[in-house]
């Protein structure tokens, strides 16, 4: 479907926010052998139309990112590649929307379209309105990279059509302030404040109900229409997932397999394997997922052995469930239930 300049068809909404870091490694000399090593998936996962991140995912590649670079404030290097408004049908949606009063509400409608890392709510504030974001995210360096990589994306997206001014005004957020931040603040053309009770990024109340320069009543209909399609299928495989995490949250001290799980849910083992490839997941790491969100709760609010919670998130040895431990946290059990 061809939509003014743009293009549209069932697969525009492959996993923006991923491709665009990639692209900023391959820029910066890095390889696909040294990009996707060790990550769970890989660079032609990327290049298929139906594959989608998860939130572990995206952190993950995220992380990956960071370690490469040797550089936590990334988000300040990718803005100038980041907000390209013909390279999904989500970021041309904003673009056409008409008003930015519009476009804002649509960032929190079909955010998640374009990464799995954060949810953003509209909320108002004494000091006008704010994004209210609510990150699924465990790692703090990666919290960080996405909080300014959504704050940038606000500010800079728009803004030619507010002819250079700053929409977003100020940043908080709940983490502490990242190793070297003094150095590049300044860089951000917004305050950032740290160590907050919530994470949001306010806007400027004047600017809110601009015009958009690139408005177009037909382009964003048509793309909408796109997209709330493209929302459903989100919607179902999430709903999917959801249930397997039921399923092994149920069994997770005797572990089922995946055909053993498959059969519960009244799915084939090749349905449940093709659904949760199509959302990013595998069962195995639905699985693993699961066993650290327990063992890290029961080593820190209970007094149990480490042996026994080994036991209890369905490992038959202590060492095996250490080994995997570490391999999820970089910590051992015992140095985790001490930090």
């Amino acid at each position: 479907m061809n939509v003014g300049k743009f293009t549209l068809s069932q697969n525009t909404h492959l996993p923006v926010f991923p491709r665009l870091i990639v692209a900023h490694l391959r820029a910066s000399g890095f390889s696909n052998e040294q990009i996707f090593h060790g990550l769970s998936f890989a660079a032609d996962d990327l290049s298929d139309e139906t594959f989608r991140l998860d939130a572990g995912q995206h952190a993950q590649f995220i992380k990956r990112a960071i370690g490469l670079t040797d550089n936590l404030h990334l988000a300040l290097e990718m803005k100038a590649r980041a907000f390209d408004a013909t390279s999904s049908a989500v970021l041309m949606l904003f673009a056409t929307s008409g008003r930015l009063s519009k476009a804002l509400h649509l960032i929190t409608r079909y955010n998640y379209l374009y990464t799995r890392t954060l949810t953003a709510r509209l909320e108002q504030a004494p000091q006008g309105q704010i994004f209210a974001l609510d990150t699924h995210l465990k790692d703090t360096d990666v919290s960080y990279f996405a909080v300014s990589c959504f704050a940038l994306f606000i500010d800079t997206f728009f803004k030619d059509a507010l002819e250079g001014r700053h929409l977003v005004t100020l940043v908080e957020l709940e983490i502490s302030k990242p190793a070297g931040f003094d150095a590049v603040g300044d860089q951000f053309g917004f305050e950032m404040k740290f160590d907050c009770d919530r994470t949001c990024v306010y806007l400027d109340p004047q600017l809110i109900d601009k015009p958009l320069k690139s408005a177009d009543p037909q382009t964003a209909r048509l793309i909408a229409d796109f997209c709330e399609q493209e929302l459903k299928k989100v919607d179902a495989e999430v709903s999917l997932v959801g249930a397997v995490k039921s399923v092994v949250f149920d069994h997770i001290s005797a572990p089922l397999s995946l055909d053993q799980a498959a059969s519960m849910l009244g799915l084939s083992p090749r349905s449940l394997r093709r659904h949760l490839q199509k959302s990013g997941m595998t069962y195995k790491a639905i699985l693993n997922d699961a066993r650290q969100e327990l063992a890290e709760k029961l080593l820190l609010e209970t007094k149990g052995s480490v042996s026994s919670i080994a036991y209890e998130v369905g490992f038959d040895n202590p060492s095996h469930f250490g080994r995997a431990f570490k391999k999820w946290t970089g910590q051992s059990p015992s140095d985790f239930r001490q930090r």
